[in-house]
């Protein structure tokens, strides 16, 4: 059975679909799966995943299933022809895209829309599932994995040596997200940072994407001269396998903190007015810090209107540095690089 898994977003949306194809992999192990998002994501899990092909969503000819009355392109239908059963989290089933796409497919199709719901407490891992109880495929409980590739162990081996870092205890840290509301103070950061240097004699790895340059500029300010390395918009697959080989990760509610928690790098993650128990990274050495603000966790609208951000105010950096687990903070790691 041929499977398309049609799941736009950013990196921790697609991280948090992990779990989901797992579960549907396991459901139908002769299936291929292919997912169709955006590319510079999904060549994160291709390879390092149960997907065996990828696909762009924002191919023009697509453009015609969100219009109800446009002739659909040739291309587009030959595409979708190929496969037996389709999952889309694109839109919800009563949007044009879903009610479209179930008229022209020849297959199965189910949407699902992957909008939390504001009452919702479970993780988003477990509620991107609920589709998959239609075909009667158990539930993954189990964090997704990345598995990291020789070819990812190699070139991340290479840029570690380049950089002088074998035998060293290396923290990486990523001050961004996707909002600035969930963000704790640049000043902080750089504060653990300062700490783990004269402590701990670590080298600060200090990961920035294309949104984040005034967090990462505030944190190098706040270290006062010392040196730091950056990872500036890096490609995911060679992020992904140097912070597998850290000795810990600190970070936000952010895509990165998803990505160090797929590795299994020990993480730290900081929550303010976003849940953790729905949106939290997950794995066995993860650790999640928040403050303890009555107002968090609170909804879109309210962090929208929100200018003080007490929730992440609250959380002082000894609470962080604690976090850090001493045990974690050896030598070169050299990370869970499995084929």
């Amino acid at each position: 059975m041929r499977t398309l898994v049609v799941r736009p977003g950013a990196l921790g949306d697609v991280l948090l679909t992990l779990a989901a194809l797992e579960a549907l992999h396991r459901g139908f192990p002769n299936a291929s799966i292919e997912v169709m998002g955006d590319l510079a994501v999904l060549e994160l899990l291709l390879g390092r995943s149960v997907i065996s092909a990828v696909s762009p969503f924002d191919r023009p000819d697509l453009a015609a299933l969100f219009q109800p009355e446009a002739v659909l392109a040739e291309s587009v239908q030959r595409h979708l022809n190929q496969f037996q059963f389709i999952l889309s989290y694109a839109t919800p089933p009563q949007h044009a895209f879903a009610q479209k796409l179930a008229r022209v497919a020849h297959g199965k199709t189910l949407s699902f829309d992957a909008r939390p719901r504001p009452e919702m407490r479970i993780h988003m891992s477990a509620y991107l599932q609920q589709p998959l109880r239609e075909l009667g495929v158990a539930v993954a409980t189990e964090p997704a994995r990345l598995l990291l590739t020789p070819e990812d162990a190699r070139r991340a081996a290479h840029w570690w040596s380049e950089h002088d870092l074998t035998n060293r205890c290396v923290v990486a840290i990523h001050p961004g997200s996707g909002s600035a509301a969930k963000n704790w103070p640049a000043q902080r950061f750089a504060e653990v940072a300062r700490y783990l240097q004269s402590e701990r004699r670590a080298r600060i790895l200090l990961a920035g994407g294309p949104a984040d340059d005034d967090a990462v500029q505030k944190v190098q300010h706040g270290l006062h001269g010392q040196d730091c390395i950056l990872l500036n918009r890096f490609p995911l697959p060679l992020l992904a396998a140097i912070l597998a080989r850290c000795q810990a990760y600190i970070g936000n509610d952010s895509g990165v903190s998803h990505l160090a928690a797929a590795v299994g790098v020990p993480t730290v993650s900081i929550f303010g007015p976003t849940d953790p128990n729905v949106w939290g990274p997950r794995g066995p050495s993860v650790q999640i810090v928040r403050g303890s603000a009555p107002c968090a966790p609170c909804s879109v609208e309210e962090r929208r209107s929100c200018h003080r951000r007490l929730c992440l105010e609250a959380v002082p950096v000894d609470a962080v540095v604690a976090a850090l687990d001493s045990r974690a903070l050896t030598p070169d790691r050299a990370g869970p690089h499995r084929s």
